[in-house]
């Protein structure tokens, strides 16, 4: 259902806004839109949201700009069309609610000016988070509000005009509570018929659209007063326009396995297929145990923990014996593997800062970024990290152990870290999905029974090669289980899965045979990729893969890391079969 603005911005309006949008002011406003576009736009492709009878859209394309006007009034595109054929300029329009879900085509910018406030806050939100979604990397919103300050101080609630034999009566009243002001226009032409049209318009003031722009995941980059580039907001500024950039969001890590494929010839060694040789035997007994239980596996696939929704009963006392400490049920939340973890916790960034190393697994982020949250790299490793913590006072701090480069935060940087950060009043979130590969001991799950504010990622798929289960755990301080579970999903992991992690964990450390396999194995991947003039970073020597600066060398497929910040590195596996290994001595002696 289209609201009040459908038929608001009718020819009964535009009788009295062209009075009051005249070709003056019009013209300022065009030189602010031009002026700014070419400063901050990265193309000339423009959406014009709310475009009214073209006022701004047909400027603009005279100006060269490619537009696209959009409006919920036909009579008004109607009136931009004509315009657009007059000034014999190409303007594409779009008739269209913009609180609707609407298809908007791909833009360098967008532009919104006095057509912001006629929902409601929730859905001016989606408005803008569904403009930045189709703005270009870079792409910037120009976004003009009436600022509610300086319109309460001439608030009057009656007021009227004359012009050309038409009255323009307008009845208001302002909800101090709601932040709306609402009213009617009557209009009253010469040959005494009335039209009356009802508005209500959510009044701002410039911090609540600051704040809106971040929530909706941009960064703004100033904040002018009255289409004056560098003029400064006051208090009495009427109409203030924010110029804002979308922020890029890191995408997800798996879409970049279908990014690349090996050419003929070449190494693929994004990953390690042939670990999973190492940990097959446990893996078999595991599923053989499943198999010989009482328990039919029917039973176990239809079982629904309804009494047990997180999984903590469950899991509790196994990861209490494979990490050697002791763990409460309410402490533990299984989800579907760790990225499902790290997609609940995104939402406990919003809309605050989080802090993430330069290489950090791009999906919490980039959930977290378009959730409102902004985004700042630190390195956990730095002396001053604590300091920069209690300065910047996070809402979460994303901590991959091991890193991208293979190192393992010291337990000791860890405790510092997590203290920091709790008296911050956040959340440090330790993801270690990769240190499976070190062993148990190696691991920070201890330190949530002795420290607050900490979560501990684990899972079964790293290693254990068993990510189709879908098995996941957050190990969390006793302060932060309860926020944890209240934006995790609960029943995420079947009973089945659930079952086979944990059994597999319950056999204590399975990955020696991997860690003694590495040792013959990486050296040797790290000497032939330094034969072909790579500078590598071999990392913890429990890791199965190195790092290598800028791109694999040829004939070897190696995982792109695109850094938050910085530069770009390349991941390489350890090739551990005899196959494997041959093939990549072979690219080496080529």
């Amino acid at each position: 259902m289209t609201g009040w603005y459908a038929d608001y911005f009718t020819a009964d309006y535009w009788s009295f806004a062209r009075h009051e949008y005249n070709a003056e002011r019009t013209a300022g406003e065009v030189a602010y839109l031009v002026k700014t576009l070419q400063e901050h736009a990265p193309g000339r492709r423009v959406l014009d949201l709310g475009c009214g009878v073209g006022r701004h859209a047909v400027p603009l394309a005279e100006h060269g700009f490619q537009v696209v006007g959009v409006d919920v009034c036909r009579w008004a595109l109607d009136q931009a069309a004509d315009a657009a054929r007059r000034a014999a300029v190409p303007l594409d329009l779009i008739l269209a609610d913009l609180l609707a879900r609407v298809e908007l085509p791909e833009a360098d910018a967008a532009i919104c000016l006095q057509a912001f406030g006629w929902g409601r806050d929730e859905e001016q939100l989606r408005f803008l988070r569904r403009v930045r979604d189709r703005l270009a990397p870079q792409g910037v919103l120009i976004l003009d509000h009436s600022n509610v300050g300086a319109i309460l101080g001439r608030y009057e609630p009656t007021a009227r005009f004359e012009a050309e034999g038409t009255v323009f009566d307008f009845l208001r009243s302002y909800d101090p509570v709601a932040g709306r002001s609402q009213g009617e226009l009557r209009v009253t032409r010469p040959d005494g018929t009335v039209t009356g049209l009802r508005d209500d318009v959510r009044l701002y003031q410039p911090p609540e659209v600051a704040a809106m722009l971040r929530q909706a995941g941009y960064e703004s980059l100033r904040a002018e007063a009255d289409f004056t580039i560098g003029s400064r907001v006051r208090a009495d500024t009427r109409y203030v326009q924010f110029v804002a950039r979308a922020v890029a969001a890191p995408e997800p890590a798996v879409l970049d396995y279908a990014r690349a494929t090996p050419s003929p010839g070449s190494v693929d060694l994004r990953w390690a297929p042939d670990e999973v040789e190492f940990a097959r035997a446990a893996i078999d007994e595991v599923w053989a145990e499943v198999a010989a239980s009482e328990r039919e596996i029917a039973d176990l696939a239809r079982d629904y923990a309804v009494t047990d929704p997180y999984g903590g009963a469950r899991s509790a006392p196994v990861l209490g014996r494979h990490f050697g400490t002791e763990i409460t049920p309410d402490r533990v939340t299984a989800g579907a593997g760790t990225t499902g973890l790290l997609h609940a916790l995104s939402a406990l960034a919003a809309p605050g800062t989080l802090m993430c190393t330069p290489y950090a697994h791009p999906d919490l982020p980039g959930w977290a970024a378009r959730l409102g949250a902004t985004l700042r790299v630190f390195d956990p490793a730095d002396d001053r990290a604590p300091e920069l913590v209690a300065a910047v006072r996070p809402a979460l701090v994303l901590v991959e152990r091991p890193g991208v480069r293979g190192d393992l935060l010291p337990l000791d940087r860890v405790r510092a870290l997590a203290e920091a950060v709790h008296q911050a009043g956040g959340v440090l979130v330790l993801d270690e999905a990769c240190a499976a590969y070190a062993g148990p001991a190696a691991s920070a799950v201890p330190l949530t029974s002795r420290i607050p504010g900490l979560v501990v990622l684990r899972g079964v798929s790293k290693g254990y090669c068993c990510g189709g289960l879908r098995a996941g755990f957050a190990v969390a301080s006793g302060d932060v289980g309860p926020a944890l579970r209240r934006v995790a999903a609960p029943l995420a992991v079947s009973a089945l899965s659930l079952d086979v992690a944990l059994r597999l964990l319950d056999r204590g450390d399975v990955l020696e045979p991997l860690r003694a396999a590495l040792t013959v194995a990486k050296p040797e991947l790290v000497e032939g990729l330094r034969h072909l003039g790579r500078t590598v970073e071999p990392g913890h020597p429990a890791l199965p893969w190195v790092t290598v600066e800028g791109e694999s060398p040829p004939g070897i497929l190696g995982k792109p890391l695109r850094p938050i910040s910085g530069d770009p590195l390349t991941r390489v596996s350890v090739p551990l079969s005899p196959a494997r290994r041959d093939a990549f001595l072979a690219v080496v002696r080529r």
